[in-house]
């Protein structure tokens, strides 16, 4: 499980963020979420339900995210990793990579895995290796 120390950091880091969110970091903190939430061999639609509670409860700090392209977002690459599960996660990981080099959007993109990582109340060894997955693919 991952500390609440851990997921207010994630929060902070999404409150840091300016109001400019352009698609590919909507792209990207989607595919580290759908990457996350997938790990264990299934896209549970409650985890995303949970996820996107987090986000509009923290409305205040989210704010500069329009919540309906988040989803829209996720789900497109749910869907690929639902239809092709290799292609999809390749996708996804190429997504987050998109970020690298641009600190506040990585740590956004990687407090964004947090928190999907967070939405089952554990983690799982597979959810960890995504995780330094997307650590990886982020430069951190």
């Amino acid at each position: 499980m991952i500390p609440e120390e851990s997921v207010a950091y994630a929060l902070a880091a999404w409150k840091r963020f300016d109001d400019n969110v352009p698609d590919g970091l909507l792209r990207a903190v989607s595919g580290a979420f759908v990457l996350v939430a997938a790990a264990d061999g299934e896209l549970a639609r409650e985890e995303a339900d949970r996820f996107f509670e987090v986000v509009r409860s923290k409305a205040e700090v989210f704010s500069p995210i329009e919540l309906h392209d988040l989803e829209k977002a996720y789900s497109d690459l749910s869907e690929a990793i639902i239809t092709d599960p290799e292609d999809g996660k390749r996708l996804a990981l190429e997504c987050v990579a998109r970020v690298k080099g641009v600190p506040h959007h990585a740590e956004l993109v990687k407090s964004a895995a947090e928190i999907a990582a967070a939405a089952d109340g554990k983690l799982e060894t597979v959810e960890r290796s995504v995780m330094r997955n997307v650590r990886s693919a982020l430069g951190i």
